[in-house]
């Protein structure tokens, strides 16, 4: 049976607006040709797709399911339809839909990429490497290929040919950001065995070779640590290294994962506190100056301690927590926590010039609010609050219908400073210059990096009072 078709001009301007962007008006063409034309398949595989772009999922999985039925030889519709189940964690039917698209067009690209991240996804990481290999054979040029094969080569420990897949994709696209980011934080954990020639990897190392002859024990001054900083900002210059970050804490973990992420989803979705964290304790210690945060870098570097505790340094950004500089050292006893503390004090007096005086705390701040008592301490005796066991439920019903990234060992932090603390100070400069920090100055550092920390920073300072003891 013939259908009639809508007139060439209409398909043109709807390749156009899709072509351009124009999603609002690409929508809306195509809705106008599928309700006039409800046959005409072309039309709704291009409302599928500027559905997804616009994050209208479902809409978008209708619209998926007619293209295919319509036409169910295009293998870009199959390829379509499985993104659009993936996205409903419907990860065995996308996979059907991508195999078809494959077996439809053998040399199909995208469709090869998808299935690999999806199989990468499902935990199938044998399949999934032989997918991304065969890809890259028919087209090596394609980054993104090269990413999610570095992605799973780090995931099963192939570190060095991890490092040789982000580069080459950095090579390929100098402007593609995840392979950049993933990179200069997987130098926080491993120094490579081959000698690289990329950039990002030879500032890394240039910029632990500068601190480790720079720092010297006892006494840190002002100028030590900003001879280190503008000696490393200025091998990133040397090297053409247009590199920013987008984090705010510089941490250094030991091999325990805490699994933070899931304690605090289950606080944000359910209003309780998770009982793993009614065993967690830190050391704090808020540093009056941003140069005095990053002599406490140094501090927790050189810090020797028994569990070598995970540390982190960092800027305060959420809204309902006061305070501007802070060092944490997690804990898992309230014992513990106060002997790092009695430690810590004499380590800073040793280090630093002005007094910092570690305070003990429990968990996470954000807990405090919906529950005063859990932030109050007993140093002998049963706590003020303790954990509901009505909440061990939630918590198990949570865990059986999420995925978790929780790892019983991960990598442990290599100490020094490295490229990743460079370019996470470099923001610490730009939020301690909203908050009228005058030595924020003595860095030297003109460029903005980070204008969302600095707008944080000015906003919190109308919140806050900072009182600088310079």
């Amino acid at each position: 049976m013939d259908f009639v078709k809508p007139p060439q001009q209409k398909l043109d301007s709807l390749i156009k607006f899709y072509r351009s962007r124009q999603y609002v008006d690409a929508e809306k063409l195509s809705l106008s040709i599928t309700k006039e034309f409800p046959e005409h398949q072309f039309a709704w595989k291009i409302l599928s797709v500027v559905l997804q772009q616009t994050g209208r999922i479902k809409e978008s999985l209708v619209a998926c399911q007619k293209a295919t039925k319509l036409e169910p030889q295009d293998s870009s519709a199959h390829n379509n339809l499985g993104n659009a189940l993936k996205e409903f964690d419907r990860l065995k039917e996308a996979d059907i839909s991508y195999r078809k698209a494959i077996q439809l067009k053998p040399d199909f690209v995208e469709a090869k990429y998808n299935l690999g991240n999806l199989l990468k996804q499902l935990g199938k990481l044998e399949e999934a490497e032989k997918i991304y290999q065969k890809l890259l054979s028919l087209k090596p040029d394609f980054a993104e290929a090269h990413y999610g094969l570095g992605l799973l080569w780090q995931q099963i420990g192939r570190l060095e040919e991890a490092i040789g897949a982000f580069t080459k994709a950095i090579d390929i696209n100098p402007h593609f950001l995840s392979p950049i980011d993933t990179l200069v934080r997987l130098l926080t954990i491993y120094n490579p065995k081959e000698e690289f020639s990329h950039p990002i990897i030879k500032v890394n190392k240039q910029i632990k070779k500068i601190y480790k002859k720079e720092i010297i024990s006892g006494m840190i001054s002002d100028n030590e640590v900003i001879q280190i900083f503008c000696k490393s900002t200025d091998i990133i210059k040397e090297n053409s290294l247009r590199l920013e970050s987008k984090f705010s804490q510089i941490y250094r973990q030991n091999t325990i994962d805490l699994n933070c992420i899931r304690h605090k989803t289950i606080f944000n979705k359910f209003n309780i506190i998770p009982k793993f964290c009614f065993d967690c304790y830190k050391v704090q210690v808020e540093p009056k100056s941003i140069l005095e945060l990053i002599k406490l870098v140094v501090v927790f570097d050189q810090l020797k301690l028994t569990n070598n505790n995970t540390r982190k340094c960092m800027i305060e950004t959420r809204s309902e927590i006061s305070g501007f500089y802070k060092g944490l050292i997690y804990c898992s006893s309230l014992e513990e926590a106060y002997q790092v503390a009695g430690y810590l004090e004499a380590v800073l007096k040793e280090n630093i010039e002005t007094e910092l005086h570690p305070t003990v705390k429990r968990g996470c701040s954000e807990y405090s609010i919906s529950f005063p008592d859990y932030k109050t301490i007993n140093k002998s005796g049963p706590q003020k609050m303790t954990y509901n066991k009505d909440w061990k439920l939630i918590e198990e019903q949570h865990d059986s219908s999420n995925s978790t990234t929780f790892k019983e060992d991960v990598p442990p932090s290599i100490f020094g400073l490295n490229l990743n603390d460079i370019l996470i100070i470099q923001n610490w400069i730009d939020y301690a210059k909203g908050i009228g920090d005058p030595s924020a100055h003595l860095l030297k550092q003109n460029k903005i990096f980070s204008s969302r920390l600095y707008k944080i920073a000015k906003t919190r300072i109308k919140k806050y009072s900072w009182q600088n003891s310079i």
